[in-house]
């Protein structure tokens, strides 16, 4: 958390608040949060403005004038706030924008600081290695690239699916749902899936994403959008987090159980375990 649904979000509302904005200065409450020197930032970072905002994957991208981008990973527990200036300064808040004549500021807050902030040339950008090495949109890629780039694959289906490197922007509760939808156990090998269900796992992975979206994301834990306000999605969720309900489709009890080291969400009938050495 936050995954692609909830940053997607952070950057539609960034746009509406401060796109062509200019920044008068910056506040570093929190040094290590910022990659690299964080006196750059509070020099360079003054007087320009916010040109373009877009995220690619979990990242979020703001292209600066000057040539300058400022990139945002919320990780966890990151939260970007767009507030007025008079409001109260919340504990955990590690980094300010202070907006130049708008009566607003830029907030960042993360109580559990694996987030970070790294200003970089905006040139430089496709080369950046946060970027350089993630896989396609699942929200663009097409049915057929998705099944020639996850069923090659030898790999357990969730692993893979997590892997920003395979596909950019998943995470633990869509991986879940769209495991879920597409009746995919999550420990079953991507290259013993057939093409069929991996068709259908495409397609329920963009589903699953836009209705999220739609919702303005879900707030199981610390979520929140520019303005405070949490997402909805977590009203919609099927499996994630049902662990001892019934299954909406078949009526067995949803089970927790461990993937990858992470807590996965199954139903036992609908999603068939694979066999022992499968």
């Amino acid at each position: 958390m936050p995954e692609l649904p909830e940053v997607e979000c952070v950057v539609r509302g960034l746009r509406v608040r401060i796109m062509r904005r200019s920044i008068q200065r910056v506040t570093v409450r929190l040094p290590r949060i910022v990659l690299g020197s964080p006196l750059d930032l509070a020099e360079n970072l003054p007087g320009s403005t916010f040109e373009d905002i877009r995220r690619r994957g979990k990242l979020i991208i703001m292209n600066l004038s000057r040539g300058l981008s400022l990139l945002v990973h919320l990780r966890m527990t990151g939260q970007l706030l767009y507030l007025p200036i008079d409001a109260p300064l919340e504990k955990h808040t590690h980094l300010i924008l202070h907006l130049a004549d708008h009566g607003h500021q830029l907030r960042y807050r993360d109580q559990r600081q694996f987030g970070w902030l790294q200003l970089v040339e905006t040139p430089r950008l496709e080369n950046h290695p946060q970027i350089a090495q993630l896989g396609p949109e699942p929200l663009e890629i097409s049915a057929e690239a998705f099944v020639r780039r996850i069923g090659a694959r030898r790999r357990q289906i969730k692993p893979l699916l997590l892997d920003q490197t395979a596909i950019a922007g998943l995470g633990n509760i869509y991986a879940d749902e769209a495991l879920y939808r597409a009746k995919i156990h999550p420990l079953r090998r991507a290259s013993d899936v057939s093409t069929l269900k991996l068709k259908r796992l495409h397609r329920s992975i963009q589903e699953v994403l836009r209705e999220a979206i739609n919702c303005s994301g879900t707030t199981v834990e610390q979520y929140r959008g520019v303005d405070g306000e949490t997402g909805d999605f977590q009203g919609f969720l099927r499996v994630y987090e049902r662990q001892g309900r019934p299954c909406g489709r078949c009526g067995r009890l949803i089970v927790k159980i461990r993937v990858g080291g992470r807590g996965t969400h199954v139903c036992p009938r609908c999603q068939r375990a694979p066999v022992s050495g499968s």
